[in-house]
């Protein structure tokens, strides 16, 4: 028996994450070495971790609205093309900080199209009760690309060169292109390798297309979607300050050699890994024994990063570099675990717009993250200690946490939503 076209879609997809976050996670790990190789100090290449971010967070909602209302497909091939071609370029930065700066811009700019094209490609192929474990499981690349990303950049930087990781990293990123054009279709009704059954299946279960389309500004007016994006927004600064930040730490604050280090990334991502599948398979699973959306969605990941919190202080007071190994992989998990909430609260809130939601979320979250990996720098400058920016996430955390767990969040409900009005109160007492 043929295996679904829609699961070879989502395995497509998951390979786009992987590939995406090798590409990004590359500098970090090379970080050391391009900095001792440019007598660049850390504030500065904290400057250069945020201009990626920049980029990133600009083009969210254009590429989200394009994907939505164009071809998700097409954006996505796109953006792999674009940001290869700029990460192809990016050695040519040592010729001057400002041209390293424009390349990161570039590089942040065509990846800011890959989510929010993945989201709107998911709603259209992946019925409701599903969307969590297929939007997770395209997402979890994330955490793999980083667990090839250590080891493999590590290994080139030694073998060869720190310009020869990018040059391997571009060439991914096309190669994935290709594949993708030739496989992947817009919707269902097009493929021409889907069954019957299977697009009768689909279809049955996607909700029904609005007979207007929905003017862009109810988005922007929406207290629920800002809520969600304010509590991303914390979010998003603890992460981006985690995912550039956290070899140079090993290697600086905990005296590791960069192959140890190159091992714990990939134990620490592994564990990311399985906290964003456990965390898209626990949200379906609220959601198909009755639970509201609010709660599978938004207060599963309040859990998830509060609970995680306690292990990133801690992991900044021990002594034992064991320990704090130990605490960062623990935190890792429920941190991770999260994403399966912001990732899928898009269709909850209008599934046709599913692109345009989540670029809007990534967008705000994009922009609150270029502190993370800036402020940090300016933190470690002139030989400050790496304790405080751990307090200083831990606190954002707090705050993200309660965001998500004190502040009502209900689906919204208008013309062609999924979720209709009463859901949000439905099962209130039960969360």
């Amino acid at each position: 028996m043929a295996r679904p076209v829609r699961y070879n879609m989502i395995g497509l997809l998951f390979c786009s994450s992987v590939v995406n976050y090798i590409d990004r996670v590359n500098i970090s790990v090379a970080a050391p070495v391009i900095m001792a190789a440019t007598n660049w100090d850390k504030d500065r290449f904290g400057l250069v971790f945020s201009a990626f971010l920049v980029g990133y967070a600009l083009f969210q909602i254009p590429g989200g609205l394009v994907a939505d209302r164009w071809s998700a497909r097409k954006v996505l091939a796109v953006a792999f093309c674009g940001f290869s071609l700029f990460t192809a370029l990016t050695p040519l930065g040592q010729l001057g900080f400002v041209l390293f700066l424009g390349m990161r811009f570039l590089v942040g700019a065509f990846e800011s199209l890959t989510f929010p094209a993945l989201t709107s490609l998911n709603s259209r192929w992946i019925p409701r009760t599903e969307f969590g474990r297929a939007q997770t499981i395209s997402i979890s690349g994330i955490t793999v690309g980083q667990m090839i990303a250590y080891p493999l950049t590590t290994w080139i930087v030694v073998q060869f060169s720190w310009p020869s990781v990018f040059y391997f990293n571009a060439l991914l990123g096309f190669v994935w292109a290709a594949i993708w054009l030739w496989y992947a279709t817009d919707t269902p009704q097009e493929h021409p390798r889907i069954s019957q059954a299977e697009r009768d299946y689909i279809e049955s279960n996607l909700p029904p297309k609005p007979s207007e389309p929905l003017p862009i500004r109810t988005l922007f007016r929406s207290w629920p979607l800002f809520t969600v994006c304010l509590s991303y927004m914390g979010y998003a600064y603890i992460g981006w300050m985690f995912l550039f930040w956290f070899p140079t730490y090993l290697v600086e604050g905990r005296e590791m050699s960069l192959a140890t280090m190159g091992l714990m990334g990939v134990l620490l991502h592994g564990a990311g890994f399985l906290g964003i599948l456990a965390g898209g398979a626990v949200s379906d699973w609220l959601l198909r024994t009755g639970w509201s959306a609010q709660f599978a969605r938004a207060r599963l990941a309040g859990f998830g990063v509060g609970v995680s919190l306690p292990f990133l202080l801690g992991a900044a007071v021990v002594p034992s570099t064991t320990l704090c190994v130990l605490f960062l992989i623990v935190f890792y998990f429920f941190f991770a675990s999260a994403v399966a909430g912001y990732t899928t609260v898009s269709i909850e809130f209008n599934p046709h717009f599913a692109g345009a939601i989540f670029g809007m979320i990534n967008c705000l979250g994009s922009f609150a993250g270029i502190f993370g990996p800036m402020t940090a720098g300016f933190m470690l400058a002139g030989g400050g200690t790496w304790t405080l920016p751990f307090f200083v996430a831990t606190g954002v955390g707090c705050v993200c946490t309660a965001i998500l767990l004190v502040v009502p969040i209900r689906p919204i409900a208008f013309a062609g939503s999924a979720v209709p009005e009463g859901e949000g109160q439905q099962a209130e007492a039960q969360g």
